[in-house]
């Protein structure tokens, strides 16, 4: 059944966080807003809910997911580690890494941000470095804490496309700065994903999912002031031309 003009529906990977004292479903705005403006689709906030039945729902109505960072990380032992390093938000770990999969083996436009990165390689059979301020890297990868939001966004360091990787037509550019915010970052890739882009230090900053019309995974936050950075602005509207092509096709069914 057509759809009409009606824009195509993204699901937005929410966390689980308490305030005062009582636990909310937490979306960051700037999420929503990249969604909607420069993706030019509807973002449907997903409340993490441990059902597989109620993911399949969700897999057969929506058009395409957006995995967005958070504050939380992943459990260490989603990925096989003793490491602690919290706070962690289990109600997502259980949401976000089977959905994952499902929505990369039906083939949905997903776009996956900072944590959801890291879900990306978890779910796929990856690992994480828990605590990159504890390795000899060679460039900072997180900002100050205390620095106005402003300026914890402000770009950090460079990312470089590897040479002939396909993503330069959704970036624009070979090489280019982001903001950075992490303080984990990928260790084994997962077997699936190719490393397409990387910081002068080698950590991988860019990952795409081998044989998926559309599935890429940043470490950095592109959500944030699009208009400021005209690679992120790319690849949002890369994401949201795949998510338009993939509904129109279920529209033809």
């Amino acid at each position: 059944m057509s759809r009409g003009s009606t824009l195509p529906l993204v699901g937005l990977v929410s966390d689980l966080r308490p305030l005062d004292g009582m636990p909310y479903h937490v979306q960051g705005a700037k999420y929503v807003d990249a969604i909607a403006s420069y993706a030019q689709c509807v973002p449907v906030g997903l409340a993490p809910l441990d059902s597989a039945h109620a993911m399949e729902s969700l897999i057969s109505r929506l058009d395409g997911f957006v995995f967005s960072g958070s504050t939380s990380n992943i459990l260490p032992s989603e990925y096989g580690s003793a490491a602690e390093m919290p706070p962690y938000d289990p109600s997502r770990d259980r949401f976000a890494l089977p959905l994952v999969r499902m929505a990369l083996d039906r083939g949905l436009p997903s776009l996956f941000i900072c944590r959801g990165y890291q879900e990306l390689n978890v779910a796929l059979g990856g690992t994480l470095e828990p605590d990159l301020a504890s390795m000899d890297q060679s460039i900072a990868h997180h900002p100050p804490a205390q620095l106005p939001y402003e300026e914890r966004y402000s770009t950090l360091h460079e990312v470089a496309l590897k040479p002939g990787s396909p993503l330069l037509e959704v970036f624009g550019a070979p090489a280019f700065r982001v903001n950075s915010l992490h303080y984990q970052g990928l260790g084994k890739v997962a077997d699936r994903l190719t490393v397409e882009a990387e910081a002068p230090d080698g950590l991988p900053e860019v990952v795409s999912v081998r044989d998926h019309p559309f599935a890429i995974g940043v470490q950095w936050h592109p959500e944030y002031r699009p208009d400021l950075n005209p690679c992120n602005r790319r690849l949002l509207e890369a994401f949201g031309r795949a998510v338009h092509a993939h509904a129109a096709e279920k529209v033809m069914e």
